[in-house]
């Protein structure tokens, strides 16, 4: 009986940890969803590496939008697509505010904008 009740709590005690092991990964994933924007479209960010610039030089646009099912610059760069994390290069010759429009499954959308002065 000793030996019987021994196996029994043994494995009722790893049955236990692996529930709360679960239960800390789920809060975990849950935590990191909700940093995402949950279910909601949101932009992450939309920055650029140098706010000012001489004619024709290098800038690097970077953008994060997440549930976006579509996504666009304007004035039009390149086509993109929707990412957590993307980075493009533009080469202003004058100074321009660029947008950044994300639009998601049920038509809602939202923008970002910033503008890279030209010097």
């Amino acid at each position: 009986m000793y030996t019987g009740w021994t196996l029994y709590s043994r494995q009722q005690s790893a049955a236990d940890a692996e529930r709360q092991s679960q239960q800390k990964q789920a809060d975990a994933d849950r935590k990191l969803v909700e940093a995402f924007g949950g279910d909601q479209l949101t932009i992450l960010g939309f920055n650029a590496a140098k706010g000012e610039v001489p004619p024709g030089g290098r800038v690097v646009l970077c953008y994060g939008v997440s549930n976006a099912v579509q996504v666009k610059i304007e004035p039009g760069v390149e086509p993109i697509k929707p990412a957590l994390s993307h980075c493009l290069e533009v080469f202003p010759k004058k100074t321009t505010a660029y947008t950044l429009k994300a639009e998601d499954a049920e038509g809602n959308s939202k923008t970002a904008s910033l503008t890279i002065k030209v010097r």
